[in-house]
């Protein structure tokens, strides 16, 4: 139900949840089909199918909808499968709802089927039988998000010697991480770790323009061009956007692309590179563990932040943009945004930390539990946001490990094959009758389960 065709990197694309979502109750959907359209969805590689149900539609609104799918509007046409999990309810309006039918038999893809529908999507996700009450019990597939980890590598044959010790180049295998200027990440960190990290999937970038770019004839804006091809090289960026590296080809964007590459990006693209959409959401570095790349003043992450955001400032000019345009935005992604901003509601029955420590969520298997002050900031992506101050407990579960269970976890116990994020060392503090705590429990990063307070002991 998300895609990721929205215009830079990695980011999740978000469909709003418009005022006539009804989150709390059963949806009500027409039944006038007005067609279908069949397409794969960028964020989990599957296919689905939209029917668009209501007097509301006409073919020219729905085949537009299709359009942004890259998919083909067939009218008249109804989504029809043997097998599906479920559907993911979007309502625009009374008479204009989108029923996206999400084929398949495998029980364990039923718990991310509803996270995608209604914490990424905005809709309501009706289970059909496979999917009854089994993303509790069921394991699901990954791949899982692979933490962080720091690679130092000898350099290539040929190259200088690296900053670390003995000469070897380390670098973060992060989404966020960057090798040493001048060096290419994919020589030097793992993007086969980045791509858990943020989901990935290929979305042609935009075609060459159909006339040639005659800047490509000033020296000055070639240098300017090289050197932002030269940072990029040298991020995790690489790993979704230069067509020779990825599995199946560049995402949105491509420094392999013919002609003048940033020509690949859309004008949403260039307000994020250029730092003017806030993207800190998506978690950055220091520069001096980053190998001197910052991303705390722009999208791409950089050795020179100035330099960067001139050189896509004047790439918004050239289309026809000014940064002020983007001024009033919201955060970016949004998914990341409306974690960010949640708030916690008080838990519902079989969600709390009995007086024995038993924990009890909702949602399905955990691989992420915190349990948090209140009015702690919601936790968010490593490697800078997903330890908020007001963190009592938290426990992981490795990518290769089975996750966690609602009821077979004790606050401050740590199952076989998990570990404790913090404290650092030693047992979590005791909590305290008559005390309110805010428990917050994830599928994986950025997919929460369970995020409610409740008062321990009552």
């Amino acid at each position: 139900m998300i895609r990721t065709a929205a215009p830079f990197s990695l980011v999740l694309a978000l469909i709003p949840c418009v005022s006539a979502c009804d989150r709390t109750g059963n949806p009500d959907i027409p039944d006038t089909i007005a067609g279908r359209c069949i397409y794969t969805n960028s964020f989990s590689a599957a296919e689905e199918c939209r029917e668009f149900r209501g007097d509301g539609w006409t073919d020219d609104a729905a085949s537009s909808n299709c359009k942004e799918w890259e998919a083909t509007f067939e009218a008249g046409a109804a989504c029809e499968y043997t097998s599906v999990l479920g559907a993911c309810i979007l309502t625009e309006t009374s008479d204009r709802v989108v029923r996206v039918v999400i084929p398949g038999s495998d029980p364990g893809k039923c718990g991310s089927s509803e996270r995608g529908c209604e914490l990424f999507g905005g809709g309501i996700f009706v289970p059909a039988e496979v999917c009854g009450g089994a993303a509790a019990d069921v394991e699901e597939t990954g791949p899982f998000f692979t933490p962080a980890a720091l690679e130092c590598r000898d350099p290539l044959p040929g190259e200088p010697a690296g900053a670390g010790d003995d000469g070897k180049v380390c670098t973060w295998s992060m989404i966020s991480g960057c090798t040493e200027p001048g060096r290419h990440f994919a020589d030097y960190g793992s993007c086969e770790a980045v791509r858990t990290q943020r989901p990935y999937h290929p979305a042609p970038p935009a075609p060459p323009p159909e006339k040639p770019d005659t800047r490509l004839q000033d020296p000055s804006y070639v240098a300017e061009l090289g050197w932002v091809k030269e940072q990029v090289e040298a991020s995790a960026c690489v790993c979704c956007h230069q067509d020779s590296i990825t599995p199946k080809g560049a995402s949105v964007w491509d420094i392999d692309a013919k002609d003048n590459w940033i020509s690949t990006f859309s004008t949403y693209g260039l307000a994020f590179a250029g730092g003017f959409l806030d993207s800190s959401l998506l978690g950055a570095y220091p520069p001096h563990e980053n190998n001197g790349f910052d991303r705390s003043k722009t999208g791409i992450p950089t050795t020179d932040p100035e330099r960067m955001r001139k050189f896509f400032e004047n790439e918004l000019a050239h289309r026809g943009s000014t940064p002020d345009a983007w001024a009033k935005f919201d955060p970016v992604p949004q998914p990341f945004y409306a974690m960010d901003q949640y708030e916690p509601t008080a838990c519902a029955e079989g969600e709390k930390i009995a007086p024995d420590y038993t924990m009890t969520w909702t949602g399905g298997g955990a691989r992420y539990v915190y349990v948090l002050e209140p009015g702690t900031r919601n936790p968010g992506v490593p490697p800078n946001l997903d330890l908020p101050t007001g963190t009592i407990w938290r426990l992981d579960v490795p990518p290769d490990g089975k996750s966690v269970r609602s009821g077979q976890l004790r606050y401050g116990e740590l199952p076989a094959g998990t570990s404790q994020a913090f404290p650092l060392d030693g047992a979590p503090a005791p909590l305290e009758t008559g005390k309110t705590y805010y428990l917050y429990v994830l599928a994986d990063i950025a997919q929460p389960i369970t995020r409610c307070t409740f008062e321990y002991g009552k």
